[in-house]
């Protein structure tokens, strides 16, 4: 609805083998002058938190009886990507957690001592406490090798972690696998104070805020936005037109 009423005009395209196309499109650029000038005239806002499942089209028709105008909503916030503006529910934002702070990455170092495993990884980022596990994947030039399991990190140094496997591999180490891990983000992330101001670790009185903390204040701070207040939708509408 956003878009309908932005005016068109010709616009040639070249091809990759040199000819040209052309195509009616959408003056999209009348967009910033818009939201600059129609937003600049309103005062008076309301706020509203965002309830877990709810979109900018639920939201409008709740708020304005037309889930059509969730365009109003996305512009007065200025928040444009689904995925990133706006709170995830628990289960997305889990899901979320556990991609963001446990990456998976490739290796082509490891060797073994009976069933002590030792992988060598430049900034690998891992930690021994809190608890870490890593599970490999993948071929390797072993027999009994520990794939398949995630096992707890039991120590690290700068470039190498340490985990005891079931049983001990036979033959040479070697082959390139993956290692997937876990609980990365019971990490600290940072420390704050007691007015959740962010502070160096030896600074008096701080907390360590976990990296799942972290990532689940960062989606409230998304939960409030602003409402234009229904009764001067209208205005805004009739502004958007004059302008477009």
């Amino acid at each position: 609805m956003y878009f309908k009423e932005f005016p068109k005009f010709i616009y040639d395209f070249k091809n990759p083998d040199g000819s040209t196309s052309t195509q009616i499109v959408k003056d999209i650029t009348r967009n910033v002058r818009f939201r600059k000038e129609v937003f600049a005239n309103i005062s008076v806002f309301d706020e509203y938190d965002i309830v877990d499942g709810e979109t900018p089209e639920i939201i409008a028709e709740k708020v304005y009886g037309n889930p059509k105008y969730h365009w109003v909503i996305m512009l007065a916030n200025e928040r444009f990507d689904y995925t990133r503006d706006f709170p995830m529910e628990e289960t997305t934002l889990v899901r979320y957690i556990k991609q963001r702070f446990n990456p998976s990455f490739a290796i082509t170092s490891w060797s073994y001592s009976g069933t002590t495993i030792t992988v060598t990884l430049k900034n690998h980022g891992l930690l021994a406490s809190p608890t870490t596990t890593v599970m490999l994947t993948g071929a390797t030039a072993t027999t009994n090798a520990p794939v398949g399991k995630h096992y707890t990190i039991t120590s690290v140094t700068d470039d190498t972690f340490t985990f005891t496997a079931d049983a001990a591999p036979t033959g040479t180490a070697g082959g390139t696998v993956t290692a997937i891990t876990t609980g990365k983000e019971n990490y600290t992330a940072h420390y704050i104070d007691a007015n959740g101001v962010i502070r160096d670790s030896d600074f008096a009185g701080v907390v360590g805020v976990t990296c799942e903390k972290m990532a689940r204040d960062e989606n409230e701070q998304k939960r409030r936005i602003k409402l234009i207040h229904k009764d001067a939708l209208n205005t805004v509408l009739k502004n958007f037109r004059e302008l477009i």
